[in-house]
């Protein structure tokens, strides 16, 4: 017998056009259920009568509202299905509501879906509010109970999201149970399949004026300015001493009683007894232990609040005021209109004026927990930490997909133009240059080069590298592309299929391609500064890369710098036997809690100690490899509840959140952690 999964939730908190002649008052049956009115599907279901036929459907007589447990509504998996679904139902009326009772039968295995929210409005309402949300583990029965507390509806929303779109979609039956109260008055007609649709696009309010989330209490949540500056006078105080030890440390943060190993001036790496280690400009061996977007101006702090068109995003029950906030507002990349909430809070915190109190109470806070630079994207020049910089990428590169062609004869020349690091050279603080991010060759990109015409320098060094590799017979090419090419330089104009091209030579010429990319740019930031290091492209190994990308340069970098969001250091260490330095400089990990999500269920934590433990048991492993030389956590701040701009990410990824209260939880973890990596460095098997 299957056995029903039954939540119940407590959280406070649908393309055909017509209408349907329906009363203009929704009843409750005897037993409380809402029968009268009409729900629209945004997405018209391959199962299920008479909802597959879309438009509006009455809700007594659709699948969903029809009290039949064994009718449902299906949504069927396919390459190109939407991973979200939603639908809508008109009361025709405000009603008081007690509970939305869901239910959802999978009829078979593939059946089922990952992730439910419920929202609501009232008819006045310009905006939605959430009523609950839940995950399903995989249950063949599943329900869901949302208490509604007799909240004035006329509204309800439901949105369905699947983890992948072969997945199955089910839904039985929706209940809405009237409450106790009154209805509305003067309600408007019953809305039209076209306006329900409208309905789907409307927004959900999620954050107060603080940038919290509406729908959850904790300890530690902002309810007033003067919180904010007590618990400044009170942080202040318990940091007040916090400086690094000069006994301990020189002034970039190297180790003194692991010795001098030649002062240069300028960041190094350096093997010492079969372990790579960076080497401060004033000769002491330094493991770097960065964050990420260290300035609160980082731009993906931000959030989107007025849309292109100039009306406003509605998720906000209260935006900072926009006149004494007025640096909390900006324009962005792609020109997004947004609101920075850490800003607008630290000027709460530490009066409009904040900058100086925020970078001296800052800088002792990483001190604390054992940081000792500034890593990747925005940072702060007048907070004294090691830093990383980026070579920025020129515009006019010869993009093929997200990658660029190395083989541009005019490569080089656009990077010297693109290049602006004289201003850097004589910089004892920084560390080194990266150059694009999270952008290497895959088998994809060589699949786009081979089918395009001469005038791609990439096609063309393909086709001297057929050349050359098969000793200039032409016939044999032919043959194993299947081509008619009458010489190597017609061949450059024929569309190849990667499915012809021998997979040993698709890696190596992505290993050609690597060699002639990294060593392009580092001669290019050579010319301009012979003195900082150049630490690779920053790539995730698995994703818009290859292994052959991954190591084919490695001669012309200093390290091999990566992305990597996990738990398993297996996808670094496999590159251990170049003997290069390693860098993981973003990882992080998250807790899915206050509004905010999780990257992907690798990382997630169950609560901010957990993260703490996280870190160690990630950070630890790596710090115990020879060629690992630091990382760089991704980042000092969360997002934002209401999205980071022109994304849909909300990710718990700071050491603190947008109110600038630090998660003691876990940094009291790292701060224990980041004082010991050096000592496991020194036990790492000799390389």
């Amino acid at each position: 017998m299957t056995s029903r999964r039954k939540l119940v939730l407590g959280v406070p908190a649908l393309s055909i056009i017509g209408a349907l002649a329906l009363p203009r008052a929704a009843q409750a049956s005897p037993d409380g259920i809402i029968r009268s009115g009409n729900y629209y599907l945004g997405v018209t279901p391959d199962d299920g009568v008479p909802d597959r036929d879309g438009g509006l459907i009455p809700i007594a007589q659709g699948a969903l509202g029809d009290g039949d447990p064994a009718r449902f509504v299906g949504w069927r998996g396919a390459s190109n299905a939407p991973r979200t679904i939603s639908l809508v139902f008109d009361l025709l009326n405000d009603l008081p509501l007690d509970r939305i009772r869901i239910v959802s039968n999978a009829p078979a295995p593939g059946w089922g879906f990952t992730e439910i929210s419920v929202t609501y409005r009232a008819e006045a309402d310009t905006a939605y509010h959430l009523a609950g949300k839940a995950t399903r583990a995989g249950e063949a029965a599943y329900e869901l109970s949302v208490p509604m507390a007799d909240r004035q509806a006329r509204f309800v929303r439901i949105e369905i999201v699947r983890s992948g779109a072969l997945l199955h979609v089910p839904l039985s039956e929706v209940e809405i149970h009237r409450g106790h109260g009154d209805a509305g008055t003067n309600p408007g007609p019953a809305l039209t399949a076209a306006e329900l649709q409208a309905e789907l696009s409307k927004y959900t309010r999620l954050a107060d004026r603080y940038g919290q989330y509406l729908y959850q209490d904790w300890p530690g949540k902002v309810t007033s300015d003067e919180q904010l500056q007590h618990e400044y006078a009170q942080e202040a105080a318990a940091l007040a001493g916090v400086v690094r030890n000069p006994e301990r440390y020189d002034r970039y943060g190297g180790i003194k009683s692991l010795g001098r190993h030649g002062a240069t001036g300028y960041f190094r790496l350096q093997k010492v007894d079969g372990r790579w280690w960076f080497v401060t400009p004033e000769g002491h061996l330094f493991f770097l232990k960065a964050v990420d977007a260290f300035s609160e101006e980082e731009w993906g702090y931000g959030t989107v609040y007025e849309n292109p068109d100039g009306s406003p995003r509605d998720v906000f029950d209260e935006l900072p005021d926009p006149d004494r906030f007025a640096k909390a507002y900006a324009v962005v990349e792609n020109g997004l209109i947004t609101v920075n909430f850490v800003k607008a809070n630290l000027m709460r915190k530490y009066g409009d004026d904040y900058k100086a109190k925020w970078r001296g109470i800052t800088h002792r806070r990483m001190i604390d927990w054992g940081f000792n630079a500034q890593g990747k994207w925005q940072r702060d020049p007048a907070v004294p930490f090691p830093y990383i910089e980026r070579a920025p990428t020129p515009l006019d590169v010869i993009k093929v997909s997200w990658a660029i062609d190395p083989f541009d004869p005019d490569f080089s020349t656009k990077l010297d133009r693109a290049f602006n690091l004289r201003q850097y050279r004589d910089d004892p603080w920084l560390i080194g240059y990266f150059f694009e991010n999270e952008r290497g060759w895959s088998r994809d990109i060589v699949a786009e080069v081979v089918r395009r015409d001469g005038d791609l320098p990439a096609k063309v060094a393909f086709v001297h590298y057929l050349s050359d590799a098969y000793d200039d017979d032409l016939a044999r090419v032919n043959e194993i592309l299947g081509t008619n090419a009458g010489s190597f330089r017609a061949l450059t104009d024929e569309p190849i299929n990667i499915n012809r091209v021998p997979d040993a030579d698709v890696r190596a010429f992505i290993t050609l391609a690597a060699k002639r990319y990294f060593q392009t740019v580092r001669n290019a930031i050579q010319r301009q500064d012979p003195h900082h290091l150049f630490l690779g492209s920053c790539l995730v190994p698995t994703w818009r890369t290859s292994p052959e990308w991954n190591s084919g340069g490695a001669q012309y970098v200093d390290a091999l710098s990566f992305d990597w969001y996990s738990s398993d250091i297996k996808e670094l260490t496999r590159y251990a036997v170049l003997d290069k330095p390693i860098l993981n400089l973003e990882f992080c990990f998250m807790q899915p809690d206050r509004g905010m999500t999780s990257h992907n269920p690798g990382i997630a934590a169950t609560s901010q100690a957990d993260r703490g433990v996280r870190y160690t048991s990630f950070i630890e492993a790596l710090a115990a490899t020879p060629t690992f030389v630091g990382s760089a956590w991704f980042a000092h701040y969360d997002q934002a509840v209401t999205n980071k701009p022109g994304s849909t990410e909300s990710f718990n990824i700071g050491l603190v959140n947008q109110q600038d209260q630090p998660y003691h939880d876990m940094t009291s973890i790292m701060r224990e952690t980041n004082r010991r990596l050096e000592e496991i460095h020194l036990q790492a098997p000799p390389a």
